[in-house]
């Protein structure tokens, strides 16, 4: 599942050859956690930690970058061994992982890149536009290259926003029968993607299929589109293979989702992490699979 695809990242500084004072303390810094994927990626890198024998703090930062920074500024000072973040912006926390590099901590991205891939020792996760390229060639498809589209986008500047929105854009360019009527951020929520597609409803565009950057924001596109009775003629796409998107991929309400192997992020992050704070090399970039989830393969991933 695993696809290593760059060079090498450097040693990390923060051990010595002292057996005493092997790396313990870690810590993973959270975009949010308020959906399946966040709280299936955090559990993974938990259980990694738990299995490695070391201590993991985890934070929340609720999608405000300020927070973040300061949750890991914290954690700098209080003497972690090495860091995992999965970052609210692409650009606004560098200065925080300069700050953790330049005391010595291990730092690795998880899920979501940096604006500055450099300024960290790893990153491990997905290329965002490749998922969404993945995502809107299959609704595409399914609505025979033509008709209007709507599209549920993450939080306005985080790499999954700005990668997936890439993805989308490449499948329109060989499209030009798709037209796009509606575009606005749902913030990976739920309720608030509920509450927009209500509204994009009432304007009476004919919309012929709703695509979502995550599965939380295609379940509530859902709900409306089936207050509405209009499930018939509306096709819904997500993203993350959550459980509940599974099961309404397997009832035939939701036209499909795509894996992002959240699980194998998650641990191979944790994995990177120790060992680079132990002094090993890894790549610097490792990168898992997407997979494509409809009706006919949602069995397997059930």
């Amino acid at each position: 599942m695993i696809a290593v695809l760059s060079g090498c990242a450097g040693e990390g500084t923060g051990t010595t050859d002292d057996e005493s004072e092997a790396p313990t303390k870690f810590a993973l810094f959270m975009t949010h956690m308020s959906n399946a994927f966040t709280i299936e990626l955090s559990d993974a890198v938990k259980a990694q930690a738990e299995e490695l024998g070391v201590e993991l703090t985890v934070n929340d930062a609720g999608q405000d970058v300020a927070k973040q920074i300061s949750q890991i500024e914290t954690a700098v000072n209080q003497g972690v061994d090495g860091i995992i973040i999965e970052p609210v912006s692409v650009d606004g926390i560098i200065p925080a992982v300069q700050m953790a590099k330049e005391a010595g901590v291990t730092v690795v991205i998880v899920n979501q890149q940096i604006s500055d891939p450099s300024a960290a020792d790893a990153y491990v996760g997905v290329s965002n536009a490749d998922g969404g390229e993945m995502e809107m060639t299959k609704a595409a498809e399914d609505i025979g290259g033509e008709g209007n589209v709507a599209f549920l986008l993450g939080p306005m500047g985080s790499d999954a926003q700005i990668g997936r929105s890439e993805g989308y854009q490449r499948v329109l360019d060989k499209n030009a029968g798709i037209n796009k009527v509606f575009e606005s951020t749902a913030e990976w929520d739920t309720a608030k993607a509920l509450s927009l597609v209500e509204n994009w409803l009432q304007a009476g565009k004919n919309i012929k299929a709703i695509v979502a950057q995550n599965d939380g924001m295609a379940l509530g596109a859902l709900k409306a589109v089936e207050d509405a009775n209009l499930q018939d003629s509306i096709k819904i796409y997500g993203l993350d293979a959550t459980p509940d998107a599974l099961a309404a991929v397997k009832e035939g309400r939701l036209t499909a989702t795509v894996s992002q192997s959240t699980t194998a992020q998650g641990t191979e992050a944790m994995k990177a992490c120790y060992a680079i704070a132990n002094g090993e090399t890894v790549d610097s970039e490792i990168l898992v699979d997407f997979t494509l989830i409809t009706k006919d393969n949602v069995d397997d991933f059930l």
